[in-house]
């Protein structure tokens, strides 16, 4: 239809489900941890919010009615969402996954956030002013003061990712360098970053670790950009 739309399909394949028709879905679905229900992005009404669906599809319920929300997860108990605000200055936000008074947890210009496995941290891109270099901050998931932060060389020529690893010892986000992208991870602990993928070609679009920790799922393909000629025009 010219629109994304959220659709399901087995991890063996078969035939999928379409769940949403004629959205404009450009960022999420993610799933609850318990698989009963997806929270996703929709501008349906005309501004962009967070909205959340039964897994089959059923009780599209608007979530948030703020100022463009943006990037959901789930904590890993499955009772908070973090977010990101996508207009004006972008900060992260906190709220019930069930629907509730939303909290803001950052004031600087914040983005991709995501809540650490045992659900007490949160992580987050951070700069200073739009000028500043990017950084990685964690942060307890109550509010409050980084407790530490990493230099990044991040590129956002494409969505921002931060992913935790399933220990909670590191988180993981993609550098892209002359076009190419790669998965690297930054320890809690400090240090370099450790590059985890070595693909020579291709960008990377999103990633997802499974539960279990043992495969890491990735979506990769090419960017394509013309450049046209108009002329003879009033």
């Amino acid at each position: 239809s010219g629109n994304d739309d959220i659709w399901i399909t087995g991890l063996e394949g078969g035939i999928p489900k379409q769940l949403t028709a004629n959205e404009r879905i450009n960022d999420g679905p993610v799933v609850s941890p318990d698989g009963r229900s997806i929270v996703f992005y929709s501008d349906r009404t005309g501004a962009p919010h967070l909205w959340r669906m039964n897994i089959d599809g059923s009780d599209q319920r608007q979530l948030t009615n703020g100022t463009g929300e943006q990037s959901p997860r789930f904590s890993p108990d499955g009772r908070w969402l973090v977010y990101r605000t996508a207009f004006g200055r972008t900060t992260v936000w906190k709220m019930p996954a069930e629907g509730g008074q939303p909290v803001q947890l950052t004031d600087k210009i914040s983005t991709a956030p995501a809540v650490s496995p045992d659900g007490k941290m949160l992580a987050y891109f951070y700069r200073e002013d739009e000028n500043a270099p990017w950084r990685i901050a964690v942060a307890p998931l109550e509010g409050g003061e980084a407790s530490k932060t990493f230099d990044t060389s991040r590129s956002f020529s494409t969505s921002p990712l931060l992913r935790w690893t399933p220990d909670g010892r590191a988180v993981a986000y993609v550098i892209t360098r002359d076009g190419v992208s790669n998965i690297f991870a930054q320890s809690l602990e400090g240090g370099a970053p450790k590059q985890l993928t070595d693909f020579k070609a291709d960008r990377i679009f999103s990633f997802a670790y499974s539960r279990d920790g043992q495969q890491l799922a990735l979506s990769r393909g090419t960017v394509s950009n013309d450049v046209v000629l108009i002329s003879n025009f009033r």
